[in-house]
């Protein structure tokens, strides 16, 4: 082999090592793993060079685009894709960016066999297309299949291991067989190796920008948690910040997807590689002037145009993707599920999540509830609920800015429902994220999944027991949700009686009549009964809510109906108990006049007074007794009880004959007591 075929090989590898060098210049104590990336690759290449002749006879495909999936994708990728797996479980502390930099390293080690072997061939001119593309294919697939296993490997559900495991097979397939079934079908299919190539790279660049913001196995088991866990905690601040940027509260733009910084030495090869692809034609030529270069007019487009234009978009594409767009901006739709915190069967403090899976939840707690506390759930959607669930928590935080607030749930118990439940959760997300990427129908009425009482309240406020939230007749501008506790509201009489006239439990709001009417005039006193949490929210966050969560809005005309009918109730008790008391006090006043009757001398068995009072006079006059004849009855009982004091006779008192003739000298007292 001439040492111009073994430059020619060589070139590429080269080429596209200091490509991504910036990967691999900080290796660190990765060294020996990582060489042993590249002699694997190097073996496994060795190895289907020689089997190669074994493996044709025993899969042998006429159909060219066949032949590239089955045996240069199927065959050739289950292999790498079996050794790098190897690779990362003999070095158990691995993170998912050194399974993708193992993965390119391995894909490296291969290409220099392979090409050395091409070089060998030239004889064949798409040996040229295949020794200048496959290097970059073989590097890109399978950091591709490294980033994939990776996952797999720190992921603690079974589910989520295969899922990841089949996805580093399935789309490192995908692309290495449509290169080759592209190659091999030759013409102008050749030209479709250059934008599968563009591709591979752009989909490396989003995996090891992605990648360098995962925890590694070692951090995760300091934390004690597991991978999916983390993964439910590092989604919350681009969940929380998507909500608030849609809904309007916050402004900030998000972290750009592509970030490109060159560099003066990048910018200007780029620039030179530009002008290399314009001028390849008369290059080639010339070559073919000097070297008697014999080239397929395809195959001179693809070498001296396209590959060339590929490397200058490489170049562009490397190290564009930002990493900081993964951590500070959102790639999946929330879709808000309220939860309810049980205790002893009642709705003990009422939370939110934007992440439910089958293994976790994220709940925006306000308080500590203690790591390692065992506590009972219940999910709703709308209609959909979950029943009630039993789970452990493993993670919370209420004091670091830097982390999301909140508590990490990892559920231990499940029923039926629940499963039937995350399958519906799901759905809607799926469905709900197709709507609002497509602007389908129905996507104004996304906006009620984010339009919530506890998303859009911007503060929280803590009252201890026994705490007055506002006064009857204060001023109002705020409306509440309670998270956790109980209130009641009063009102209190002119005697200082206090008349109970609602109370509020968690998932309720209240305060909203004061903030929708015009004096804003709170109409009872807010008492907490127990330690209180509440959401708080402004007019300008009840209008958001009315107009766009019709839900809400709903909720709100029940709950103002129900507080009208309560408070008719008790406006009727009221009523029913002043009645009560007004039969009370007319019946012991018809009891005191009696008793001073019967002091005044009065004796039913005689038929009247021993004054010339006659009974059917005395019963009318008890019969409609006001206030003023129990006035003139007790002063006359009182003049009687003075005259016997002093020892004389009443009767023969001139004064209190006159009181008594006056009281009894009324006609209607003559009427029939049937009238």
């Amino acid at each position: 082999m001439s040492v111009e075929k073994f430059i020619i090989s060589f070139l590429p590898v080269l080429i596209f090592y200091l490509v991504y060098f910036r990967y691999f210049s900080s290796l660190g104590t990765s060294v020996a793993k990582y060489l042993t990336a590249i002699l694997t690759g190097i073996a496994y290449a060795l190895f289907l060079i020689l089997a190669g002749t074994v493996i044709s006879e025993f899969v042998y495909i006429v159909n060219p685009v066949m032949r590239g999936f089955v045996t240069a994708g199927i065959v050739e990728k289950t292999g790498a894709i079996i050794i790098i797996y190897v690779l990362l479980r003999k070095f158990p502390e691995f993170g998912v960016a050194e399974g993708a930099i193992t993965g390119m390293f391995f894909g490296l080690g291969f290409s220099c066999i392979e090409n050395f072997f091409y070089a060998a061939d030239l004889n064949s001119s798409i040996i040229y297309v295949r020794m200048i593309f496959s290097v970059p294919l073989h590097i890109t697939t399978c950091g591709i299949a490294g980033f994939y296993l990776g996952i797999g490997k720190l992921s603690w559900s079974l589910w989520n291991s295969v899922f990841f495991r089949i996805k580093s097979f399935i789309f490192p397939l995908i692309i290495h067989g449509s290169f080759d079934a592209a190659l091999m079908k030759g013409g102008v299919f050749a030209y479709i190796s250059a934008p599968v190539l563009i591709f591979s790279v752009t989909i490396l660049e989003v995996v090891l920008a992605r990648s360098q913001s995962f925890y590694p196995e070692r951090k995760l088991k300091l934390m004690g948690m597991h991978f999916e866990e983390w993964m439910c905690k590092d989604r919350q601040p681009r969940y929380d910040r998507w909500v608030k940027r849609y809904t309007g509260i916050l402004k900030s733009s998000p972290a750009p997807f592509f970030n490109w910084n060159p560099g003066f030495f990048r910018f200007t090869f780029v620039i030179i590689l530009i002008i290399l692809a314009s001028a390849g034609l008369p290059i080639y030529r010339n070559l073919h002037g000097l070297y008697n270069l014999e080239l397929l007019k395809e195959e001179v487009f693809a070498v001296f145009v396209l590959f060339p234009l590929c490397i200058a978009l490489v170049l562009i594409i490397s190290g564009a993707v930002n990493p900081m767009f993964f951590v500070k901006s959102l790639i999946r739709l929330p879709i808000i599920s309220d939860i309810d915190i049980m205790k002893d069967g009642i709705v003990d403090e009422y939370v939110v999540t934007n992440d439910v899976t089958s293994g976790n939840c994220f709940i925006q707690t306000t308080e500590t509830l203690g790591i390692g506390k065992k506590i009972d759930l219940r999910f709703r959607i709308g209609n959909i609920e979950s029943g009630i669930v039993s789970g452990k928590v493993i993670w919370e935080n209420h004091t670091l800015r830097h982390e999301p607030f909140g508590t990490i749930v990892r559920i231990t118990k499940r029923y039926r429902g629940f499963y039937l439940f995350i399958v519906k959760y799901n759905l809607m997300r799926y469905w709900k994220g197709a709507v609002f990427i497509l602007k389908l129908p129905g996507f104004d009425q996304l906006k009620a999944f984010f339009y919530k009482p506890l998303v859009i309240s911007q503060e929280e406020e803590f009252y201890p027991a026994g705490s007055i939230i506002f006064n009857e007749g204060d001023t109002g501008d705020k409306f509440y949700l309670v998270k956790k506790g109980r209130i009641i509201f009063y009102k209190r009489k002119e005697d200082d009686e206090i008349i109970t006239v609602h109370t509020s439990v968690a998932g309720e709001f209240f305060g909203e009549l004061a903030v929708l009417g015009d004096e804003k005039i709170r109409n009872a006193t807010a008492l907490c009964m127990t330690d209180t949490i509440l959401a708080v929210a402004t007019r300008d966050n009840l209008d958001t809510l009315l107009t766009n969560n019709a839900e809400f809005a709903i909720d709100l005309l029940e709950t103002l109906t129900n507080r009208v009918i309560l408070s008719e109730k008790i406006f009727f008790e009221k009523i029913r108990q002043l009645e009560e008391v007004k039969s009370d006090n007319e019946r012991l006043m018809h009891i005191s006049v009696m008793l001073m009757l019967i002091g005044l001398g009065f004796d039913p068995s005689r038929r009247g007074l021993d004054m010339n009072v006659d009974a059917k006079k005395i019963r009318n006059f008890i019969k409609q007794m006001d206030d003023l004849g129990a006035a003139q009855m007790a002063d006359l009982f009182i003049t009687r009880q003075t005259i016997l004091r002093d020892g004389r006779d009443p009767r023969d008192d001139v004064d209190f004959i006159k009181k008594l003739s006056g009281i009894f000298s009324d006609p209607s007292l003559d009427e029939d007591e049937t009238d």
